[in-house]
């Protein structure tokens, strides 16, 4: 293969998710649009640990799996409107060509499910409506150059978790925990109409989203979201306090040569409100907290030497205190980072990543902590507080570039949680919670998989 055919490949590869961003800028009309990537998974789920403490755990076993992360399929259009102007769409979804999906243990698997919206464009910049990625999202990709399988730091380790849908209303839902691997289900069941979110992941993709997408200035570009509460409760629902959801999120990037820099802020409020002890499930309890603020910063960074580049990412999530008035503070600070890079080699590139997380800080384990087997630590998502939240992901691999749209790739990762965590792939396959029969990771399972696969895009 010729050294420019790779060149248009790799460089297709890594700006896989602008799959997910309408081409507003383009000519006028309707195009189709998509990704397929599938691989075979040879998978071993380490014991999680807890026996070694003394206590009954759950014993390490192997699985294989076809696994298709990430998979869109999409149209999008565009109408000029003269003077400058013009309206747009984009209708994507999730696309699994490994098998048959139960529908309610998934979400995107429907057209709007993925990132999808009508726009205005202008001088002055782009209007959405939708669902759409978060800016603080979007800000992972300007340091990720992991683009095969499902094994790019973001949404596993960066951003604890990612997640789908609607503002999240503590007295219902349908969001599959990470932890147990089944829906959520609140007092009045089941959220109906629209999925929802988890209140504790920071990359996210948002229902009922509001973006401003600024111009390109000298390479500098800035993104603002915020999102409309539609699951919002009545007061008298909450007599002890009433959750008032809100979400705002924003991120500057800049980009000129051979470096591209991004720094991304999220806010959440009303997300996560002091759980109830006892039913009725989600009703704030007396001293509750109904609307603790949560907030996340990053920084990050690409270098492209020709023959490789280089990306790193720096973030801190902050979780508010959400515990009852005189229980102990349920706040926590966690800090991720991740390092990674891509080097040319024959018809194809090397890659790797590494990311970690030293375990949650400025926090408090109660005392129900039980240090042997990470039992009864404050857990927040897939984080933890101190040392039994200490985790790490390395991911090592090798595309074999056929096509300007096709590749091939075979790829080492290794997950190891601390005692207490639960960092797992997005969408992963069956874990060995339920007795391997859900998606569900036992909290100290690590997870190392041998994946081969083909990725296409069209």
């Amino acid at each position: 293969m010729n050294k420019k055919l790779m060149a248009v490949a790799v460089a297709g590869a890594l700006t896989a998710p602008a799959l997910a961003v309408a081409q507003v800028g383009g000519t006028a009309g309707v195009s189709l649009y998509g990704r397929l990537d599938t691989a075979v998974m040879i998978q071993k789920f380490s014991d999680n640990g807890v026996q070694a403490g003394g206590g009954v755990g759950i014993p390490s076993v192997k699985k294989n799996d076809i696994f298709s992360p990430g998979n869109a399929l999409g149209f999008r259009g565009r109408e000029d409107l003269g003077g400058g102007t013009a309206a747009w769409f984009q209708l994507e979804t999730g696309v699994w060509p490994d098998g048959r999906l139960d529908s309610a243990a998934t979400s995107g698997q429907h057209f709007g499910g993925r990132n999808s919206a009508v726009g205005f464009s202008s001088a002055g910049g782009d209007v959405l409506f939708g669902i759409w990625d978060t800016p603080y999202k979007v800000a992972y990709g300007t340091g990720n150059l992991v683009n095969s399988g499902g094994f790019a730091s973001s949404g596993i380790i960066m951003g604890n978790g990612d997640t789908t849908g609607a503002l999240n209303n503590p007295l219902c839902g349908n969001t599959v925990s990470n932890a147990s691997g089944t829906p959520a289900v609140g007092n009045n069941s089941v959220c109906v109409t629209e999925a929802t979110a988890n209140g504790t992941a920071w990359s996210r993709r948002v229902n009922n989203s509001i973006q401003y997408w600024s111009p390109v200035f000298s390479g500098v570009q800035f993104r603002l979201m915020t999102a409309l509460a539609n699951y919002q409760s009545p007061d008298s629902s909450q007599p002890n306090g009433n959750p008032k959801m809100k979400e705002y999120s924003g991120n500057v990037t800049w980009a000129r040569g051979p470096l591209a820099l991004a720094f991304g802020f999220d806010s959440h409020e009303g997300l996560r409100p002091t759980p109830s002890a006892v039913a009725p499930v989600g009703v704030v309890p007396v001293g509750g907290v109904p609307n603790p603020k949560d907030n996340a910063w990053q920084i990050g960074g690409k270098w492209d030497f020709g023959i490789a580049q280089v990306g790193a990412g720096l973030e801190q999530l902050k979780y508010a205190n959400n515990a009852i008035a005189g229980a102990v503070d349920t706040g926590m600070k966690v800090q991720n980072q991740v390092v990674n890079g891509r080097v040319n080699a024959g018809p194809g590139q090397v890659w790797a990543s590494w990311s970690r997380t030293p375990g949650g800080k400025s926090c408090t384990q109660p005392a129900a902590f039980n240090p042997n087997t990470g039992t009864g630590n404050l857990v927040i998502g897939s984080s933890a507080c101190g040392d039994a939240g200490k985790a790490k992901m390395l991911t090592v691999g090798y595309d074999y570039v056929m096509s300007k749209r096709t590749k091939m790739y075979v790829a080492y990762n290794k997950i190891d949680n601390g005692i207490s965590t639960t960092y797992y792939y997005i969408a992963g396959p069956a874990a060995n919670g339920g007795n391997g029969t859900n998606g569900g990771l036992s909290a100290g399972t690590d997870v190392t998989t041998v994946a081969l696969g083909i990725q296409h895009t069209f």
